[in-house]
């Protein structure tokens, strides 16, 4: 454990035992108060022997056998009880790692926990950055909290979380929420007190990034889901047939009317959690709210032998066993249909591939489009 870490827990314990503390020192200051008016013509030294009951005026009174009789008490349940009983004890890992993250000077600070963020956190151990993490749910950052990394477990729209996360003295910000609401109150209150420091926000609205671009914010917006239609758009260029469309999130809708667009094409969306989307629909789409995995799922609202293209937009890891399974049994009844699978670990690629299928929107590619973005001193600037 580095000299660092040691004083941080020394300082959590005496946070704990402030008010214990300063009632010992209130007692102390009261019994030297009175010993200077009762024992008059002694030394400020004797004064002080006789309130750490080190020396007793002679002949002593009823005040300093009462006072002799509490103060080795209090010295013993308050001093000693700390030092042999919470010093020895195991310490809070959640409260550490925010202790930890508050001593930050010139650091990286990162909001949000998922896959492009995770990128930018391996990227900074691996190369011995500086940073700190804030996230609301513990249980995506235990395994960070427990290696002794600094996390802040909290919501990063609350002023102190971003102030232990140390955001007025961070050299930059990586906001990655997918709640353009909490990543907009974000930006605003660290600009408040880091006039300087480039804050980077994953937006997908474009009205939202032009907000988060124009002043006193001045972020740099950025939106993974643009960075993914861009091959999307390539491998949709000039193509005939309907499409099958599945998923939930913004990008799976961008996907859906972009591809409804085009002309001669039908396009089904399955989102199983919205009856609508937020561009503007067309008689080309027809907005399926149904839980689609299973070829039987489709065939009861379209023709697959009309279908050229499908895309597969899960973001969910648990959801991945679905994806590959309706990935083969596409591949297997239906060849001539061109599958696209959403995932986020490249480790993945060779299984989705052996179905003939292509992949998109995976992190790695993410954050190499992110690595081109950031300034020159950013911590996840290509070395």
């Amino acid at each position: 454990m580095s000299i660092l870490n040691v004083l941080i827990e020394i300082e959590l314990k005496l946070k704990q035992y402030k008010v214990q503390f300063i009632f010992l020192i209130l007692f102390w200051l009261a019994g030297l108060s009175v010993f200077v008016v009762i024992e008059p013509n002694h030394s400020f030294l004797e004064y002080v022997l006789f309130s750490l009951t080190v020396r007793r005026p002679e002949p002593a009174g009823d005040f300093t056998n009462f006072y002799s009789l509490v103060w080795p008490i209090l010295l013993e349940v308050i001093v000693f009880g700390f030092i042999m009983g919470e010093l020895l004890e195991k310490y809070n890992p959640i409260i550490t790692s925010r202790i930890l993250s508050k001593h930050k000077r010139n650091h990286t600070v990162i909001i949000g926990f998922h896959h492009l963020t995770e990128r930018i956190i391996e990227h900074c151990i691996a190369n011995k950055e500086s940073f700190c993490i804030i996230e609301d749910h513990e249980e995506l950052v235990e395994d960070l909290i427990n290696s002794g990394c600094p996390v802040v477990v909290g919501d990063p729209t609350e002023t102190i979380n971003l102030g232990f996360a140390s955001v007025r003295r961070a050299r930059e910000v990586f906001i990655g929420i997918d709640d353009a609401r909490i990543a907009l109150i974000c930006t605003e209150k660290i600009r408040k007190v880091n006039h300087d420091c480039p804050i980077y926000v994953r937006a997908f609205e474009d009205h939202v990034q032009d907000y988060l671009k124009q002043p006193p914010l001045n972020a740099i917006a950025f939106s993974t889901s643009q960075w993914a239609m861009d091959d999307i758009k390539e491998w949709t260029k000039h193509k005939k047939g309907n499409a099958i469309v599945i998923g939930r999130d913004s990008l799976t809708h961008r996907i859906a009317y972009t591809l409804s667009l085009q002309p001669e094409r039908e396009v089904f969306l399955f989102d199983d959690e919205h009856d609508g989307i937020e561009f503007q629909v067309n008689e080309r789409l027809h907005i399926i709210k149904e839980f689609a995995c299973f070829l039987s799922d489709l065939r009861e609202h379209v023709k697959l032998e009309e279908v050229t293209q499908a895309f597969i937009c899960w973001k969910q890891d648990s959801e991945f066993d679905e994806s590959l399974y309706l990935t083969s049994k596409l591949n297997l009844r239906y060849p001539q249909i061109e599958i696209f699978v959403r995932i986020f670990d490249e480790e993945l690629i060779d299984l989705v591939e052996h179905y003939n299928a292509k992949t998109f929107s995976t992190s790695s590619k993410a954050f190499e489009m992110l690595q081109k973005q950031v300034t020159l001193d950013s911590a996840i600037y290509p070395k």
